[in-house]
C-alpha cells in the first residue's frame, strides 16, 4: 500500500512501472521509514513542507501540512521561535540544501553536527534531497499531462557549435570529464567509494535511492539512455555538481559515441547545441533543475515538437528530478576532489 499521497499516485501513473514502483517505495523509505531513530516521521514532514514551500509546490504542501501538527508554525519562519532551536537549526539546514546546496559547507555541517550525530545529519539531507526530487517530478508530470494547445518555447540564440562560448577551442570528453574523487564531510565515512559508505549512514534510504536511479537511468525507458545522461549533465551544471558532471558527462559520451555535445554543453552552454530535439532536452531540464522549477507548458510543447512523444517527456521529467536529488546529496555532505 503506497504512502505517497492520492494526488501524487495518480500522477505517478504515467510513469512506467519500475519507475513507479520504486519512487513510491522511496517515498516510505525516506519519509515514513518504520525506524524512527534517526529522524522522526514529524521532522521529516516538517523538512518536506519546507522544502515543498521554497519549491512553490502549494499543492504538496498542503497534503504535508495536513499531516503536521505545528504546519503553520512550521510555514512561517518568522514563528520559529516557538520550536526547539536544534529543530530550527535542521530546518534552515534543510531548506539551505533545497535552494542551493552550492551554499552548504563544512561550516554547516558542523553546526548540525552540535545537535545532531552524523546518521541523522545523513537522514536529514535525504530528506531534503528527496523532497526536491518529488517536487519536481510531481510538478513535471502535472505539466506533460496537462499540456494543450498552445506555442511552443521559442530555443533562443543558438550559437556555432564546435567553439566555447568565447570562441575559443573546446576540450576533449576527457579533459571536460575527468574522473574525480568525492571526500566526504561526515565522520565514519572511508574507503574508496566515501559517497557510499557517507549514505550508509541510512541504509534504508540509500537502498531506495539507489534502485530509483537505476531504474530511471538503466531501466528500458522511451527516451534513449544517452539523452538520459544528456539532461543527467544539464541538471547538474546548472546545479554546480562537478563530480555529476563528470560522471554523467563520460557516460553521455560512451552511450553516444558522440565526442562534442556533452562537452559544448559544459564548455559553450545550451545555446551552442545545433540540434533541436537535444537542445530542447537540455533547456527543459536546466528549467526543472532550478529552485523553483522553471518549466512551463509551453516547454512541454516544444519538446513535443521536437520528435518527443509523452512517455519520452516522463523519462526526461524523471531524470531531471533525480539529480535533483543526487546533486543535493553529494554537494552537501562532501566535495569532488581531483586525484594527486
Amino acid at each position: 500500500m503506497t504512502t505517497i499521497g492520492d494526488h501524487a499516485s495518480e500522477m505517478l501513473s504515467a510513469l512506467r512501472p519500475d519507475v513507479r514502483e520504486n519512487a513510491e517505495r522511496a517515498d516510505a523509505a525516506v519519509l515514513r521509514p518504520s525506524d524512527q531513530s534517526l529522524v522522526t516521521t514529524s521532522d521529516r514532514l516538517r523538512i518536506a513542507l519546507r522544502v515543498a514551500l521554497v519549491n512553490d509546490d502549494h499543492a504538496c504542501a498542503d497534503e504535508l501540512a495536513a499531516e503536521i501538527d505545528d504546519a503553520e508554525v512550521v510555514r512561517d519562519v518568522e514563528r520559529w521561535g516557538s520550536l526547539p532551536e536544534p529543530t530550527q537549526e535542521l530546518l534552515a539546514y534543510c531548506e539551505q540544501v533545497a535552494l542551493d546546496p552550492a551554499d552548504v559547507g563544512t561550516d554547516e555541517i558542523a553546526d548540525l553536527r552540535e545537535h545532531f550525530s552524523s546518521a541523522q545529519v545523513v537522514a536529514a539531507t535525504q530528506v531534503a534531497a528527496y523532497a526536491s526530487f518529488r517536487s519536481r517530478l510531481l510538478s513535471g508530470l502535472r505539466l506533460v499531462a496537462g499540456c494543450g494547445d498552445g506555442p511552443a518555447a521559442e530555443a533562443g540564440v543558438v550559437i556555432e557549435a564546435g567553439c566555447s562560448a568565447d570562441g575559443g577551442d573546446l576540450s576533449t570528453p576527457e579533459e571536460a570529464f575527468p574522473q574525480l574523487k568525492w571526500a566526504s564531510r561526515i565522520e565514519g565515512s572511508s574507503g574508496d567509494d566515501q559517497f557510499a559508505s557517507t549514505l550508509r549512514h541510512d541504509p534504508a534510504a540509500l537502498a531506495a535511492q539507489t534502485a530509483l536511479r537505476e531504474a530511471i537511468m538503466a531501466g528500458r525507458g522511451s527516451l534513449d539512455r544517452a539523452d538520459r545522461e544528456l539532461a543527467a549533465l544539464a541538471t547538474s551544471l546548472v546545479n554546480g555538481c562537478e563530480y555529476c558532471c563528470g560522471v554523467h558527462g563520460r557516460r553521455q559520451v560512451e552511450l553516444s559515441g558522440d565526442r562534442l555535445t556533452a562537452v559544448v554543453l559544459a564548455e559553450a552552454g545550451p545555446a551552442a547545441i545545433a540540434d533541436p530535439q537535444l537542445r530542447a532536452v537540455v533547456d527543459a531540464a536546466g528549467k526543472l533543475a532550478r529552485t523553483p522549477a522553471a518549466l512551463a507548458e509551453p516547454d512541454v510543447r516544444r519538446l513535443h515538437q521536437a520528435g518527443l512523444d509523452a512517455d519520452d517527456v516522463h523519462d526526461l521529467v524523471a531524470v531531471a528530478s533525480m539529480f535533483a536529488w543526487d546533486n543535493r546529496l553529494i554537494m552537501a555532505l562532501g566535495n569532488a576532489v581531483r586525484p594527486s
